[in-house]
């Protein structure tokens, strides 16, 4: 009862609306029927976190039917609920509503707030679009795009065929700046395709399938508008897919195995329409598929290892259906996966690196399913990586490059979990870029060209960051490593910090301030005292800088942290200061007074002559509580205090054991004086000889001598 009152209230919109508001007042209130967030709601909120927006698909909760067929007020109902679940919506949360008439699902961009009205709505239920964050990511053969959350386009990697579209044809290990105002990515083999916030849909690279839709086989090393009004789009390794915002799928380029869809072999330079009603789109290597408004999946085009899913390794030049109830999929090179509506996960095709993930590398012809809670799904050349709803990553298939991200390369024919906290995953040839939650950049595998993005091109078998790409709270210059001289101060003295920062931006910059805390805490402000700063000049994108800091104090004895960061305003309560900041432990040692110590040296009267040797006279007492042994006595005739032991002319004898307050004097003879002029005799106890013990600040005594002609 109430919720068809709720549906279908009598009378004018203006009534309906205000008790639509009444009835929502209703649910959201606590014991009066509070509706239960799905299980899917953890992982849409920290999507829509991580990028401001969401795309998201609403499935509208129809009237029940029993067997009879749909009515007109069916319909009527089914319209009405669509517009009542958006009047509901918060103003300004939500845009790019796309539906076709009389479908029971729709979707649109919501912000936070829109989001947690439709996740509590009992009009609909919500999931992800094919997680529309996938879409702004794109891997290929050799180079990589990426959107950042201002909606520039960044590419980087192989230049060949002019991929990357900076205007130029040359390779970049790190990300490089390509447009602004781009909504979604896409690249083929070695073509890329940019959708712009107004919908229209640029291309560039490759084209000589014309698969850049512009009329001509001219690679284009910038981009170049092709079509408007588009709502994705699609790239194959030589033909290209386009859905307008009515509907109606636009395909061309490459079409030997018949992956245009329209019913011919021949290749089109221009986009031709194939099919309406279409809600998205996927290409292949050489395969097409395409999902209807009503769940549909349509393919079509090259079938060699069964990618199209129809039972045969026939290939078709036309649309075939092969499945229902499906959300979206993605295509490998020969292999294909689609995730159905209640989040199942299905895969057919190509299976030699174990890509499927049933276990086998046996290729199927028809879908087989794989595995449940499944938010997106991503199929590299030959490997496939899977987005769970909890944000956890899962990769399976083959890893020769270490592209599965487990250390290894080893294959994988299960899927195995390689990251947590993950919001979208492309999987290119041999490599995977993966955005996290936090809204940082990851890549592995194979990294020819430099396609990682890592400023290398060394592979990786595991994560590691892509330049310029650490999330919206990451700042771009950070410290990366710190030493301390000495390892251990001493109490009360100074020490020195050397420093590693990096400018881990895209451009080249002024580093700032860098501020040095000694053991302070972190609330507390700068310009403590014995607090230092540096001023840092300009670094290159990418580049390094060392910076040494003296003067640094100890303090007292005792386990320190020592605090240094990138900061122009010195203010702890500065967002990034969470993130640039490096920490280094450290201990202060105490200066303890030492059992032994040498308490007088005496010299001859007479000054020692050139090349002449001499003696001397020290005392050594025992200042400890109980009898001990003494070790060492060393005496170093004019050498620097850092110099060590066992030195020309140097010596050593053995103390021996001294009752509690005893002294003892020992006679040291056969001294080099060497050449004439002042000098310095340094007698220590000292078990190791080693200047850098903590106790031989307290227990060396010196003399002065003149070395005579």
């Amino acid at each position: 009862m109430f919720f068809e009152l709720f549906r279908r209230p009598p009378g004018p919109r203006a009534q309906r609306a205000a008790l639509l508001f009444l009835c929502s007042i209703l649910t959201l209130t606590p014991g009066l029927g509070q509706a239960a967030e799905p299980p899917n709601a953890a992982a849409l909120r920290d999507q829509v976190a991580a990028a401001g927006w969401l795309t998201v698909r609403v499935d509208l909760r129809a009237p029940a039917q029993t067997a009879r067929a749909a009515t007109a007020a069916d319909q009527d109902d089914l319209e009405q609920t669509a517009q009542d679940l958006l009047f509901a919506l918060p103003a300004g949360s939500y845009d790019g509503v796309r539906r076709t008439a009389g479908s029971a699902s729709l979707t649109l961009r919501v912000n936070a707030a829109g989001l947690d009205a439709l996740l509590l709505s009992p009009l609909a239920t919500v999931a992800a679009a094919g997680n529309p964050d996938m879409q702004r990511l794109a891997t290929a053969y050799f180079h990589s795009l990426a959107l950042k959350t201002d909606n520039s386009l960044w590419a980087w990697g192989y230049g060949g065929f002019c991929a990357l579209g900076d205007g130029t044809c040359e390779s970049r290990p790190t990300p490089v700046q390509v447009l602004t105002g781009v909504a979604a990515v896409e690249a083929g083999g070695y073509h890329s395709l940019a959708l712009k916030t107004d919908s229209s849909l640029w291309a560039w690279g490759y084209n000589y399938a014309g698969q850049l839709g512009d009329g001509t086989t001219r690679t284009s090393p910038t981009p170049v508008q092709v079509l408007t009004e588009i709502a994705t789009m699609a790239a194959g390794e030589l033909h290209t897919l386009a859905l307008k915002t009515d509907g109606s799928l636009w395909t061309w380029g490459s079409n030997e195995f018949g992956q245009l869809g329209d019913g011919t072999a021949y290749w089109s330079l221009r986009p031709l329409q194939v099919l309406t009603g279409i809600a998205a789109v996927e290409a292949g290597g050489y395969h097409s598929l395409a999902i209807k408004t009503d769940g549909s999946l349509w393919a079509w085009g090259y079938n060699y290892a069964g990618q199209l899913g129809d039972g045969t390794t026939t290939t078709q030049l036309a649309p075939i259906q092969v499945m229902t109830g499906v959300a979206s999929v993605v295509a490998g090179v020969g292999h294909t996966l689609a995730i159905k509506t209640d989040g199942s996960l299905w895969a057919w095709g190509s299976n030699w690196g174990g890509q499927i993930g049933d276990g086998t590398t046996t290729d199927h012809r028809t879908p087989v399913q794989i595995m449940t809670g499944v938010a997106a799904v991503a199929a590299g050349y030959y490997h496939t990586l899977a987005l769970k709803t909890d944000g956890s990553l899962w990769a399976w298939g083959n890893n020769w490059g270490g592209q599965i991200g487990d250390g290894t390369t080893t294959d994988r024919l299960t899927p195995i979990q390689v990251m947590a906290g993950v919001a979208a995953v492309s999987a290119g040839n041999a490599y995977t870029l993966a955005r996290k939650t936090d809204g940082s950049l990851w890549a592995w595998g194979n990294n020819e060209y430099g396609k990682l993005g890592d400023g290398t091109t060394t592979d990786r078998p595991r994560p590691v960051q892509v330049a310029g790409f650490l999330g919206p709270n990451a700042p771009d210059f950070v410290v990366t490593a710190v030493t301390i001289n000495p390892l251990d101060p001493l109490a009360n003295s100074t020490f020195s910090a050397t420093i590693t920062l990096q400018n881990q931006g895209t451009v080249a910059a002024t580093l700032g301030t860098l501020q040095v805390w000694a053991n302070q805490t972190a609330t507390q402000g700068c310009s403590a005292v014995g607090d230092q700063a540096a001023t840092l000049g300009r670094v290159a994108a990418g580049a390094k800088r060392t910076v040494t800091v003296n003067g640094l104090p100890a303090g007292t004895a005792g386990a320190k942290t020592l605090r240094v960061f990138v900061d122009s305003q010195c203010q702890t309560a500065e967002t990034n200061e969470t993130y640039n900041q490096f920490t280094k432990a450290y201990t202060v040692f105490g200066r303890p007074t030492p059992d032994f110590v040498v308490t007088s040296i005496v010299l001859p009267s007479g000054s020692p002559s050139v090349g002449a040797t001499f003696s001397a006279a020290i005392t050594i007492k025992n200042q400890g509580s109980g009898a001990g042994n003494g070790g060492y006595l060393d005496v170093w005739t004019d050498q620097p205090a850092a110099q060590t032991c066992r030195a020309d002319g140097d010596t050593f004898v053995s103390v021996g054991t001294l009752a509690a307050g005893a002294s003892t004097t020992l006679t040291i003879d056969g001294l080099l004086g060497g050449t004439t002029g002042t000098k310095t005799l340094r007698a220590f106890v000292d078990s190791y000889c080693g200047t850098g013990e903590t106790r031989e600040g307290n227990n060396q005594k010196t003399a002065i001598y003149t070395v005579g002609p």
